[in-house]
């Protein structure tokens, strides 16, 4: 089988074992129902922590793992373990044990992990051989038991590799001849960060028997004095914490990297051996030179309180370095700046810089002074290093920072990958930059005040992870982004974004960022989102918009076909919008496991929301909700979605029956009315409309007097009684008489349409002589121009008599419509004579009546 075979053959087989242990069940032990037993790879695994135990009870033969931890057991019983000959792991940790005796853990021939930390053993009470039995242990951990001098005998434990363990020494050497024996142990954790451990003076004969060691732990141990030696012996040494040692200072740092060239280190910490509020620190050449002999890939410093660094000391570090952490230190102008482009680490941590501390932090007591050779030892030059002269630092900041203000080309060392600059009290205005060459993949500058984002940054083609969070950023230009391509990751929550992003309705801001994996916008107040607010980001994975303002979602994400989670919890959703589920249906069937977190939004039960419970109930995506809190009124099944729809639906169905009911009728009764209304005062309607629309075109003009009318009459009649108006009447009434009258075919003005010049006509007309016959009747614009007369009669004359009733002929009353009838019952009227006194008599008194 080929090697590209055997590999993918074993990664199923990995895949495939996870798998089976993923399907492990859990069911009540047969040796205490308050344990649960599960089978893992044919082992019996026992779970008895936090079950309130007081005893061990007796275990089954075939038990490999149990763990007792964080119970009340008091002690351990001679020969409780004799018969767990297949024990491996074992935990008794923080309990209630004070004693040991000689024969705790005989049968426990292959145990390999014994976890018995947090307890209170007494240290006088350990048997010599209690350890004896457990000849395969490889891992023991008995921490936080002693926090007074004490020793027990561990050469019995041959095999082991790891040991946790308290240390309290005042002035004897804490590991004796006995540790000899541990020719395995690689790994001593003795820290007092997790137990107890004061071990003040480290000297050459500290570790005299244990040079196998790779891993040491002495961090917290009140070290105030190294010796240089003490770690030479340790050749295999590959990770060494110091850290906070606070009595150490570098004074002490000088004597450990002394040694260090002897030893295999790999890891270096020496996290905070300042005090707290120590005066400010200077790391010189001679504490830093000796890494160079060294292959060392990770140094931790923070905490120390450094403000500068002398002067070429960073050009020692060795090439080997990946990772160095500085942060949580007070870092101020200096010659050493220019010297950071020769570290060639891939991670730098300068997070935390100028954080401020608790006040009431108490010192560490330093009562023992640092005696005997040391390599270093305080110049005049190292002072002259730490008071530079002002000028000199005004000089180094114009030299170094002037691209700030000019090109603003920013140089990056050469090596660096990841840059961490986290909560530095960093208050800017990010400009226009453009980075110098570079292999920049992760910045992390969260935790600052750059509240306005212009750029664009431009260089960083290797960034793929973008941490701007928490800065209080309200103003983002559109091409800030525009070189972030590769981006993916990006982290811009707990920001005011929620000024600027409701107006970018074109998608201007996220535009580049078509590779975008992971997008986090929570907590920026952001009312709205525009429809096309993320048209690029067609690779996203991760949407993150919980902690705004939102109360309805419309951006478009059909087209994120890899959109796994969209976070909208703690909004102001009520539910979602059809078109928006659509989406998130289609996009379900390409990410089947497709989730939409909706918690802590204001979620209807109600009819208004019931689309959405609809297919809330339906999809396949899964849905993160309160529904079944907000819906406890309905008084239902809160466990099943199915039956809140289904009572919403009827509710609700009744509802729209009664008010579909209702505002019919409602709707039918007000066009009844309106219709009633309108053709009860149909005349008045027309007649004010024509009269506004007369004035609009100047036909009709306000009279100041009762001489302002243009005519004495107004004639109306039929077409078929002509002659008698124009051979009679006009004659009679203009040329014998002296009346001026108007007449609609001799005196409309063209162009004007009929009603208007109808209207127009009566309105500037003292009376309206109505010719009445049956053609009258019979014409409908002469009842239109009855009419009209009759509201200007009303409305316009202040009900004042002006219409004038002449009849030609005899007429029915039956055939006379109810208006004209009504006029002829109330007022007076006129009947043309056939002869010839009569005549002359009829025209006087119609002249009469119209010069009134």
């Amino acid at each position: 089988m080929s090697k590209k075979g055997m590999l993918c053959y074993i990664t199923i087989l990995v895949i495939a074992v996870k798998a089976i242990d993923a399907l492990v069940e859990t069911f009540p032990c047969q040796f205490d129902y308050r344990c649960l037993c599960s089978y893992t790879r044919e082992r019996l695994t026992a779970d008895c922590a936090w079950k309130g135990l007081i005893n061990i009870p007796t275990i089954p033969t075939n038990v490999a793992n149990i763990s007792f931890a964080h119970n009340n057991i008091r002690s351990i019983k001679n020969g409780i373990f004799r018969m767990n000959h297949a024990l491996i792991y074992l935990d008794l940790s923080n309990n209630n044990i004070s004693k040991l005796y000689q024969r705790s853990f005989e049968g426990l021939s292959k145990l390999k992990t014994l976890i018995i930390s947090n307890n209170s053993i007494n240290h006088t009470a350990i048997p010599v051989n209690i350890f004896k039995p457990l000849v395969s242990l490889l891992h023991l951990a008995i921490k936080q038991n002693f926090n007074h001098p004490f020793s027990f005998h561990v050469s019995s434990l041959v095999t082991l590799r790891t040991l946790k363990m308290d240390v309290v020494s005042h002035g004897n050497e804490p590991f004796g001849v006995g540790y000899g024996k541990l020719r395995f142990l690689q790994e001593l954790d003795v820290s007092g960060l997790t137990g107890y451990c004061t071990l003040k003076v480290i000297t050459p004969a500290t570790f005299k028997y244990m040079s196998n060691i790779e891993w040491l732990d002495l961090s917290k141990c009140k070290v105030n004095t190294i010796s240089t030696g003490s770690f030479k012996i340790l050749v295999h040494l590959k990770y060494l914490d110091l850290s906070d040692n606070r009595c150490l200072k570098f004074r002490g740092l000088a004597n450990v990297t002394y040694d260090l060239p002897s030893t295999s280190i790999e890891i270096l910490r020496v996290n905070k051996i300042h005090q707290t509020f120590d005066l400010n620190t200077i790391l010189t050449k001679c504490q830093i030179i000796p890494l160079n002999n060294t292959n060392i890939k990770e140094i931790q410093m923070a905490s120390n309180r450094i403000q500068l660094i002398e002067k070429d000391a960073l050009k020692f570090l060795p090439k080997t370095l990946k990772k160095i952490t500085i942060a949580d230190n007070e870092f101020s102008y200096g010659n050493y700046i220019m010297d950071v482009f020769y570290v060639t680490a891939e991670e730098v941590n300068a997070s935390y810089m100028g954080l401020s501390h608790y006040l009431l932090n108490s010192d560490e007591p330093c009562d023992i002074k640092p005696a005997g050779f040391s390599p270093c030892s305080e110049t005049k030059d190292t002072h002259r290093e730490m008071e530079i002269k002002r000028n000199d630092q005004n000089d180094l900041r114009k030299k170094t920072f002037s691209f700030s203000l000019d090109i603003r080309n920013v140089p990056i060392p050469r090596n660096i990958k990841k840059f961490h600059l986290r909560e530095c009290k960093l208050r800017y205005y990010l400009v226009e930059m453009n980075f110098l060459k570079n292999k920049l993949e992760y910045i992390d500058i969260s935790n600052n005040a750059f509240y306005v984002w212009q750029g664009p940054i431009s260089n960083l083609t290797c960034l793929t992870y973008l941490d701007i969070s928490n800065n209080f950023c309200s103003n983002v230009s559109t091409n800030f982004f525009e070189y972030g391509s590769n981006l993916t990751t990006l982290l811009i929550q707990n920001n005011l974004l929620g000024f600027v992003l409701p107006t970018d309705t074109n998608g201007e801001i996220l535009e580049r960022l078509t590779k975008l994996k992971l997008l986090n916008l929570a907590d920026n107040r952001i009312p709205s989102l525009p429809t096309t607010i993320f048209y690029s980001q067609t690779e996203i994975r991760t949407l993150n918009l919980s902690g705004n303002m939102l109360e309805n979602v419309i951006f478009k994400i059909d087209h994120m076909t890899k959109l796994s989670y969209l976070d909208l919890s703690n909004n102001r959703l009520s539910y979602l919008d059809a078109s928006f589920t659509r989406q998130l249906d289609i996009l379900s069937k390409n990410v089947p496991n497709m989730a939409v977190n909706l918690l802590g939004n204001p979620i209807k039960c109600s009819c208004e929301s019931i689309e959405f419970i609809q297919w809330y109930t339906s999809t396949n995506v899964h849905v993160l909700n309160n529904l079944h809190k907000e819906c406890q009124s309905l008084q239902i099944n809160m466990n099943n979605s199915k039956l809140i729809y289904d009572h919403l639906k009827k509710t609700c169905s009744s509802y729209t029956t009664a008010i579909v009911t209702v505002g019919s009728w409602l709707t039918i009764f007000a066009i009844v009315i309106i219709v009633g209304i309108a053709y009860r005062y149909r005349w008045k309607l027309r007649y004010a409309y024509y009269i506004v629309k007369g004035k609009h075109h100047g036909q009709i003009k306000p009279f100041e007097t009762d001489d302002d009318f243009l005519y004495d009459a107004f004639v109306s009649y039929a077409d078929e009684d002509g002659t008698f108006v124009y051979t009679k009447f006009l004659k009679h009434m203009e040329d014998d008489r002296n009346i001026s009258c108007c007449v609609h075919k001799r005196d409309f003005l063209a162009g004007n349409d009929i009603a208007t010049n109808i209207t127009s006509a009566i309105h500037n007309s003292r009376k309206t002589v109505i010719i009445m016959s049956h053609h009258f009747i019979e014409s409908d614009w002469c009842l239109f121009e009855f009419n009209m007369a009759k509201m200007e009669s009303i409305y316009a004359r202040n009900k004042e008599n002006i219409i004038l009733l002449v009849f030609l002929e005899q007429l029915s009353s039956k055939d006379l419509p109810l208006n004209i009838l009504e006029l002829i019952q109330s007022k007076s009227y006129i009947e043309y004579p056939n002869d010839e006194y009569g005549d002359v008599v009829f025209w006087d008194k119609l002249k009469e009546t119209l010069s009134v």
